[in-house]
């Protein structure tokens, strides 16, 4: 009981600090508008398709051109950030996400609609990098728990992701999807002020002892650290396959397969995406407490476990029920692998770690689109599902390598 108590009161504090923390607040507030677009574009797929006469192929090249874009802009962050500094890239990054969300809201050929969304997901990419990499400067500058402050960060930003389909679905009840861009613009234009006006943190010098330290570990200990990080993005890039591939055609499925609206089907999507705020909260805690490698393999099994009944449900209810409980499991791992990233870069080349963890992500899953609308051509949508469970079941077998 008094180590319950204490547990609790340590919580309370740690979470005091850190919202207390206005450099937090600011990345974390600002980082959840560049992820308002993220399942709303998703989302409105099959509005595409019927608006723009799409067939299944190109609706799966939409999500394929947005993994690429996502991909480069990956890269690029890591280069610009190292040449132009945080700060600059994360508002040029604001910058274009609000010109670009209100040019989408206008947008009356395919072709323009690929060149925007695109856009919108580069800008929005850009950003994560160096927002995560001052999170994560964050803990060490103020001796902050990092699997806590990560989980509690990225529940914020899970905050955008799933405001972004919840606000589409009500706002079709009455308005046309366009809107939705137009106003979401707002928020992301504002948010540069803040990022202007804050105060960057100082990079920690390593001191003489460090330095040593590092030059006296062994070479086994430094390849069991570079296969273990080879090992995770492997593992992490199968997963997004996995993902990646039923996403792209949930709500497809949903309207074509179980016949919802189009609006109930983005707040349905919304819906699993707010539940995960929970889970990416609980993950950062409880992965702290029973290890990262035990907690990332219940989350991941629980989250196959979830999707296979979510794929034989017969009723809305059911379907809501797994739905939810899929995503909870697969947000609950984001913290811990965050957290993971971080132990296995040092300090000054965190930001390139992360700029790999997305890289390859986005790598392994560019074609899982293409091949989910391949197999939906060749056997029916039903069956994107057996394609993501063998992917997330390697995934969970080349983690258990890494860590």
């Amino acid at each position: 009981m008094l180590r319950n108590l204490l547990s609790l009161r340590n919580n309370f504090s740690f979470y005091a600090k850190i919202t207390g923390n206005r450099r937090f607040n600011v990345i974390s507030l600002s980082h959840m508008f560049t992820h308002v677009f993220d399942m709303m574009n998703l989302a409105l797929i099959p509005v595409f398709t019927n608006e723009f006469d799409l067939t299944t192929m190109q609706a799966g090249m939409l999500s394929t051109i947005f993994i690429i874009s996502s991909m480069v802009a990956s890269v690029s962050s890591g280069v610009l950030v190292n040449k132009f500094g945080d700060k600059p890239i994360m508002i040029t990054s604001l910058l274009v996400m609000g010109i670009v969300s209100i040019l989408t809201s206008r947008v009356n050929t395919y072709l323009m609609l690929v060149v925007d969304l695109s856009l919108l997901y580069f800008a929005s990419r850009l950003f994560c990098p160096p927002a995560l990499s001052i999170i994560s400067e964050s803990c060490d500058n103020c001796k902050l728990d990092r699997g806590k402050t990560v989980g509690f960060h990225v529940s914020i930003v899970s905050i955008g992701i799933a405001f972004g389909p919840i606000f589409l679905g009500l706002l079709m009840q009455y308005y046309a999807w366009r809107l939705a861009y137009l106003i979401l613009a707002v928020p992301v234009l504002f948010s540069i002020f803040p990022i202007a006006s804050m105060k960057m943190p100082s990079p920690q010098q390593e001191t003489t002892d460090e330095i040593d330290v590092e030059k006296s570990q062994s070479s086994k200990l430094s390849a069991f650290r570079t296969l273990g990080f080879i090992l995770t993005l492997a593992a992490l890039g199968f997963r997004s396959i996995g993902l990646q591939g039923v996403s792209t055609f949930m709500t497809t499925y949903l309207t074509a397969e179980k016949g919802l609206s189009t609006s109930i089907s983005s707040i349905f999507y919304g819906i699993g995406s707010g539940v995960g705020i929970i889970g990416v909260a609980l993950g950062g805690i409880l992965s702290d407490k029973i290890g990262e490698k035990r907690w990332i393999t219940l989350t991941w099994i629980g989250g196959i476990l979830s999707l296979l009944a979510f794929s034989v449900s017969p009723s809305v209810s059911a379907l809501a029920f797994f739905f939810i409980l899929y995503s909870l499991f697969n947000s609950g791992s984001v913290a811990p692998v965050m957290s993971l990233v971080a132990k296995f870069t040092s300090q000054n080349r965190r930001s390139l770690g992360y700029t790999l963890y997305f890289f390859s992500s986005s790598l392994m899953s560019a074609f899982s689109p293409l091949i989910s609308a391949r197999i939906i051509d060749m056997s029916g949508i039903w069956y994107i599902f057996p394609f993501a469970l063998v992917m997330l079941s390697v995934s969970i077998l080349l983690i258990q390598k890494a860590i």
